[in-house]
């Protein structure tokens, strides 16, 4: 595959399964217009998308491992209970992919289906992030709450809804204040791209198919795009909140009912 080709899969895998916009509707899209799938090249660009998140989080990071490191002398720190956190709210989804053996993949007959539920998400997302309150931190919510971040975003299982739109919606719903719920699902969303993508590898490796430089390269452009997306949209979130993001799903929902009519 070309550079562009690269970077149109990166965009539709990567940065479209970390920002509120969901990445299902972007593959159908493709697939329908260019027939397009990423293939093995999933996870490259999951680990890609990952070490994105790892480099953008980078404070959190440090806490956590800051935190890490007193465990071992008994001390609670923030960045434990942060860790602790952000792997109550992933733990619902890994458990469940791997108890299905994959995340459902929707085919081309189910477009209209997918755009009926990217426009109802849409919808939502929008209403709760304008009605909900924005009095807490990540700091403040407890890990019973992380927990039903978690389990509600096993909606996303269904194609349309998107698993970042779904867990920022739901810690919305628990005051959160609009970076801190985006910042909060990017770090319980961190661990799920890291089991995928090393998951996947693991599974190629083992079948005879070691990474090529398609494989690098696809990680790298995935790096880098999801880098800039996601400063720029918790950017655009401070300042203005979710209705681009919204239009944009209303839209893209609209895409796909068309499409399916072609």
């Amino acid at each position: 595959m070309q550079l562009p080709d690269l970077a149109i899969i990166a965009l539709i895998e990567g940065v479209a399964d970390v920002l509120p916009v969901d990445a299902t509707g972007h593959a159908l899209a493709v697939s329908k217009l260019a027939g397009w799938r990423a293939g093995t090249i999933a996870a490259s660009v999951h680990l890609g998308a990952a070490l994105a998140l790892l480099l953008y989080l980078w404070r959190d990071m440090a806490a956590i491992g800051l935190g890490l490191w007193r465990v071992r002398r008994r001390r609670i720190e923030p960045g434990t209970v942060l860790l602790l956190k952000a792997v109550t709210a992933a733990l619902p989804w890994i458990v469940a992919v791997a108890a299905l053996g994959a995340v459902p993949v929707p085919g081309l007959g189910d477009l209209k289906a997918v755009g009926l539920i990217t426009i109802v998400s849409a919808l939502l997302m929008g209403a709760v992030d304008r009605m909900s309150m924005t009095v807490k931190r990540i700091e403040h919510l407890e890990r019973s709450s992380a927990l039903v971040v978690g389990v509600i975003q096993l909606l996303a299982l269904v194609p349309g809804g998107g698993r970042v739109a779904i867990g920022r919606t739901t810690a919305r719903l628990f005051g959160l204040e609009r970076p801190h719920a985006y910042r909060f699902v990017l770090l319980a969303n961190l661990p799920i791209l890291l089991v995928e993508g090393i998951g996947r590898s693991l599974h190629y490796y083992a079948q005879g198919l070691g990474p090529t430089e398609t494989d690098l390269l696809a990680a790298a452009v995935t790096f880098l795009l999801v880098l800039l997306a996601v400063w720029l949209t918790m950017a655009w979130i401070r300042r203005a909140g979710l209705l681009p993001f919204c239009l944009y799903r209303l839209a893209l929902g609209a895409g796909l009912i068309a499409l399916a009519s072609v």
